[in-house]
């Protein structure tokens, strides 16, 4: 027998409640039930025991363009009075239809013992306690409050419930109980963080399970082993005879914004129009030019880092050419000719700059890299096959950081030239032409987003090159992308006439989240 976890739990008691209002809510927090009747739904969220009363977690911002969306055909509405029961049962559903069900992550499945869930949230719990404090809360002395955590802060895992999900089946706060003590998790990324299963956090292999919608059951093969984020925090929890838990969910990615495996179905099989998924996905917006927009630069510096997107901070740069290469600063320049390599490195403060084998330049200043055809980064493995090594248009600037011992590289480049590289490393190209201009306009949005927002403006450039921006030049350029960032040359999306914050994803669930559940 399998029961959901949201049963025999005893809350301890919340300082300020009346002794009446005590038992009511203990009898509902035993029975599992979340309220005593009618709906769950409060708003845009789906309140379990009322206890993010006594939280003192705080509510984000609403975003107005990036809004709850039904994507779902079969069942259409799968929620009556979106109790738990229902969530789990929907999130185990392979049968279910949507918009972008073909996806293998549109439904999703893994299995943990109990010894496993403990180990998890031991090492996951203290690693985010460390890096969110404020998202991450103790249950000490009657109230929920932030404090740092112990290790094994868990002990042995006893329950596992979810507090608050959004109106799309979002889960907002997850209530974690063990032997050792007792916390709540705040937000869609720690949600998915703290059961995270990669080999740092269990040494077991943790195969997932996916099924495309309208499935019998899950594929044979696992979609992901060991992943340090779970695909989405779209799922339920229940808990088998045995005492393993198995987490149900559906989708890939936060949730909110356009799904790209939707756009793809709604281009391909549903007649839309890139501009009409655009309308969809990110409501109350137009179409402007970018040029329009006062602030944005046509040239966009995005900030390179190392193999495996690690980190931003290079010990060697090493460049290569079949055009000739100019490297400017303050303290000399050195000219190459073409098919030359050059290699920078730091030593003692200073960025040298090495050619075969040679010291050709040495300073702490700035150094600027221009050629007349594309370079290639010979230290930077990405998954490219046209090339050996990534390959770059535009210029390059190389910074030291890190007090002197490391590099930072930086490719200034039209933002035109830039989407040539996003779109293909986003979306393939099996997406189909509609599909890739949806992408090329959102990529272009945000990348004019993060020009005027300049949150890495410290460290001089605008963008990152990984998932923490766009991915870019991870993947071969091709025809459909280029086509698709040439025909919506310079459109972006504006609310009140300002760019939008253009989030995208992978796979719905079969719902799209407000925003301000997400972040």
């Amino acid at each position: 027998m399998k029961t959901i976890i949201s049963t025999s739990f005893i809350l301890l008691a919340l300082a300020g409640c009346s002794s009446t209002s005590k038992q009511d809510y203990y009898k509902r927090v035993e029975s599992g039930k979340a309220s005593s009747k009618g709906s769950n739904l409060k708003g845009d969220r789906v309140d379990l025991y009322g206890i993010h009363k006594k939280d003192n977690l705080p509510i984000a911002n609403s975003i107005p363009y990036l809004k709850y969306v039904n994507d779902m055909e079969s069942p259409k509405t799968p929620f009556k009075v979106y109790s738990e029961a229902e969530f789990l049962a929907f999130y185990k559903n392979t049968k279910a239809r949507g918009n972008g069900d073909a996806s293998s992550y549109w439904r999703w499945k893994l299995s943990l013992s109990k010894k496993e869930m403990s180990n998890i949230l031991n090492k996951n719990l203290v690693s985010l306690a460390n890096r969110r404090p404020k998202e991450v809360l103790t249950h000490s002395n009657g109230q929920w409050i932030s404090k740092p955590l112990p290790l094994n802060p868990i002990g042995e895992v006893t329950d596992i419930r979810v507090l608050q999900r959004g109106k799309s089946g979002l889960v907002i706060k997850l209530m974690i109980k063990g032997t050792r003590g007792q916390y709540i998790v705040a937000k869609e990324g720690n949600v998915r963080s703290v059961l995270g299963v990669s080999k740092s956090s269990t040494t077991s292999q943790i195969n997932i399970y996916g099924a495309k919608g309208g499935s019998l059951s899950y594929l044979d093969k696992p979609i992901s082993r060991n992943p340090s984020l779970l695909p989405s925090a779209f799922l339920s929890i229940e808990r088998s005879s045995n005492g393993a838990y198995n987490i149900y969910g559906g989708g890939f990615g936060h949730g909110a914004g356009v799904p790209q495996w939707s756009a793809m179905d709604l281009t391909k099989n549903k007649g839309y129009s890139y501009k009409k998924v655009l309308d969809r996905y990110y409501a109350d917006t137009k179409l402007k030019s970018i040029r329009s927009v006062s602030g944005i630069n046509e040239k966009l510096r995005v900030g390179i880092m190392t193999t495996g997107f690690s980190t931003i901070d290079h010990t060697k740069i090493s460049m290569y050419s079949l055009g000739s290469i100019k490297i400017r600063s303050k303290d000399g320049n050195v000219n190459l000719n073409p098919r030359t390599a050059v290699d920078f490195i730091t030593k003692d403060g200073f960025t040298h700059v090495i050619v075969a084998g040679k010291l050709r330049l040495k300073t702490k200043n700035y150094i600027s890299i221009s050629s007349n055809r594309m370079v290639s980064l010979t230290n930077i493995k990405r998954n490219v096959k046209n090339y050996t090594h990534p390959t770059y248009r535009g210029n390059f600037e190389i910074r030291l950081a890190k007090g002197g011992t490391r590099l930072n590289l930086i490719n200034e480049i039209d933002i035109e030239d830039y989407l040539l590289q996003v779109v293909p490393s986003e979306m393939p190209k099996s997406f189909g032409m509609e599909a890739l201009k949806v992408q090329a306009v959102a990529a272009r949005t945000y990348a004019a987003k993060d020009i005027l927002r300049n949150r890495y403006g410290k460290s001089g450039f605008h963008i990152l090159d990984s998932t923490q921006s766009q991915v870019y030049n991870n993947l071969d350029e091709n025809d459909l992308a280029t086509g698709a960032v040439k025909s919506t040359k310079g459109l972006i999306l504006v609310h009140e006439n300002k760019p939008i914050d253009a989030k995208y994803y992978s796979t719905s669930s079969g719902f799209n989240s407000n925003a301000h559940n997400v972040w």
